[in-house]
């Protein structure tokens, strides 16, 4: 009786190992077929940043006089990632957390390119409950990790809050 359950068990560990890579073979076939008519699917935003986003950027740019490097627009998955230790399952949902959010500003160590701060621009939109449970997702996450974190509302005067979060950045 014992041998037959066994027997089953791995009859059916056998199926899906065998469904699996059938699925894959099939994913790797549409990654070779080439994709026709692209165009009309896509077009080109006319500019990069926000008017705020700008605005921010041009006074961060200015104030930082080179000293650090400054990225915008950056996935929180390029600075932060699931733990290894993880089962594969577990970082699969903790991926889901990192893998579609972004940073409007990361501050760079320019010699060795450690992280060294984030920087997020809240405009109106932060004020909804849906974008509040986002941004305190990523609150946590960037806190966990232990990573400077500023964020600035739209309308605040930039050229101060850059000021004092400089300043904090140049005392580490």
């Amino acid at each position: 009786m014992k041998s037959l359950f066994i027997l089953v068990a791995l009859v059916f560990i056998a199926y899906i190992v065998i469904q699996k890579l059938k699925s894959s073979e099939n994913n790797s076939e549409i990654d070779k077929k080439p994709i026709d008519n692209i165009g009309p699917y896509f077009t080109l935003k006319k500019y990069f940043f926000t008017q705020s986003e700008k605005t921010f950027f041009n006074e961060l740019v200015k104030q930082n006089n080179n000293q650090y490097t400054i990225l915008s627009k950056v996935r929180l998955e390029d600075i932060v990632s699931a733990k290894k230790s993880l089962d594969w399952k577990e970082k699969g949902i903790k991926r889901n957390y990192i893998k579609s959010k972004h940073l409007d500003f990361v501050i760079l160590d320019n010699h060795y390119g450690n992280i060294l701060a984030v920087i997020e621009l809240d405009g109106k939109s932060h004020d909804t409950e849906k974008q509040g449970k986002y941004d305190k997702i990523k609150d946590d996450i960037l806190n966990s990790v232990g990573i400077k974190f500023y964020r600035v509302k739209v309308g605040e005067l930039y050229s101060k809050k850059i000021q004092d979060i400089l300043n904090t950045i140049n005392a580490i």
